[in-house]
């Protein structure tokens, strides 16, 4: 059941990366996403979240968050959310959901599901 949901999950977020930007904490993140053929993808790392809007650029009117859904995951989450709503940036939390379908707290995490079970 697991792989099904992962492989769901790649697949639509590959999809949807071709045109969405996708945000992730961390270079780890982004280096296994971009292992599956995720594209448009932004890191937090080192960057305040203005920064971050600012390189993701004034044409983008959605962005996927796919944060950590650990505690510092969230709080980023909720803060990062208010600031690109209040730019009318709408935000995809969708593959959030998927990592706690997956029952995993970080999307580096992901990795070892595919050689752990």
């Amino acid at each position: 059941m697991e792989k099904k949901i992962f492989e769901e999950f790649i697949t639509l977020l590959r999809e949807s990366s071709q045109t969405t930007p996708v945000v992730v904490e961390g270079k780890n993140d982004e280096r296994f996403l971009k292992r599956f053929g995720i594209k448009n993808i932004y890191t937090l790392s080192g960057k305040n979240y203005f920064d971050l809007l600012e390189e993701i650029g004034e044409d983008a009117d959605e962005v996927i968050l796919l944060t950590d859904v650990d505690p510092q995951g969230e709080k980023i989450f909720k803060k990062l959310s208010q600031i690109l709503e209040r730019f009318n940036v709408r935000v995809n939390s969708t593959f959030r959901e998927y990592l706690k379908r997956l029952e995993v707290q970080e999307v580096e995490e992901l990795e070892s599901l595919l050689f752990e079970r």
